[in-house]
């Protein structure tokens, strides 16, 4: 069953970002508002069809507007006590208009939902988290659609300061990661990986953590390796966030351990698991590219590139 479940989340997650990937600029709907937008009346009633979305709204302290989130926005905790308006790629309008939002912050990727939601005379805005420039970008133009555009600003400029004293506190030479989504195991031992592969958001993260996405090059987004392959492409690193689908109540450290040790088949092979460098990630946030976006890539950092302990009597200055 957990297989399932994370099989399910993977088909979620890879068509969000599939379907990102396909959307041509030029075809960007609302991704940047024009004047008009600026001078509409601020929003009273919002609903987000997109965790990231919900993310934002939240941050920008628009949480007592929301009136209506999708059926995987768990967070903050205050967005689970709203009505659910379905998923990514079955909202359910009917419920949506029956709310009566004076606006719809979808993804960019929403472009038949935002011209039924036209129809149904709800203004809609919709802003790309395909990047990490677009995350940035949607700080302030959901801001300024909602009439606060200080908020906006200023969550751009506390998260573009923490990547700053991020990368001014980084050690050591860039390493190459292979990040995998998800994998198949036969008696415990990985018999083939999805993987990140030509993905923007995934591949902002790993350059801001100091990093390269080892199939950053690859033709498809979410590309297949066997574990021949996952040895032809020789990573530094694997980060490995097929736990994300694993039973909430499991202890961390077990689990941790359990996916970590996975990769022990590999060991004679592949020097990432030969020299204890996979790293099993639980924080709920890895793949929902809003605002915790910068938290991830802090963590990236430090599990990337692990700072001197006490111990080892070095100190940053030498």
């Amino acid at each position: 069953m957990k297989s399932l479940l994370r099989r399910v989340w993977l088909q979620l997650f890879v068509a969000g970002i599939l379907s990102l990937l396909l959307v041509p600029a030029g075809c960007r709907n609302g991704a940047v508002p024009t004047e008009d937008a600026v001078e509409k009346t601020p929003p009273a009633r919002i609903v987000s069809v997109a965790p990231s979305v919900t993310e934002t709204l939240f941050a920008l302290g628009l949480g007592d507007r929301v009136v209506g989130v999708s059926d995987y926005c768990k967070y903050p905790p205050e967005a689970n006590a709203l009505p659910r308006l379905g998923g990514l790629y079955n909202p359910n309008i009917e419920r949506i208009v029956e709310l009566r939002p004076d606006l719809a912050v979808l993804l960019r990727e929403h472009r038949e939902l935002a011209e039924k939601l036209a129809r149904a005379g709800i203004d809609t805005l919709s802003v790309d988290h395909a990047s990490v420039a677009g995350i940035l970008d949607s700080f302030e133009e959901i801001a300024r659609r909602c009439g606060i555009p200080e908020s906006g600003t200023a969550l751009r400029a506390r998260s573009e300061e923490r990547l700053e004293k991020m990368r001014a506190t980084r050690g050591g030479e860039p390493v190459s990661v292979l990040m995998v989504l998800d994998r198949d195991l036969g008696q415990r031992r990985i018999t083939q990986v999805y993987a990140a592969g030509k993905n923007r958001y995934f591949n902002d993260l790993l350059r801001l953590a100091g990093a390269s996405n080892v199939l950053a090059d690859a033709a498809s987004a979410v590309p297949t390796l066997s574990r021949e392959g996952i040895i032809e492409a020789n990573p530094d690193v694997v980060v490995d966030l097929s736990s994300l689908g694993a039973a909430p109540e499991a202890d961390a450290a077990e689990l941790e351990d359990l996916y970590r040790h996975d990769w022990d088949s590999l060991a004679d092979a592949l020097a990432a698991a030969r020299d204890g460098r996979v790293y099993p990630i639980l924080v709920d946030y890895a793949t929902i590219p809003g605002p915790r976006f910068v938290a991830f890539a802090e963590l990236l950092s430090e599990i990337l590139h692990p700072r001197p302990s006490p111990e080892s009597g070095r100190t940053e200055d030498n």
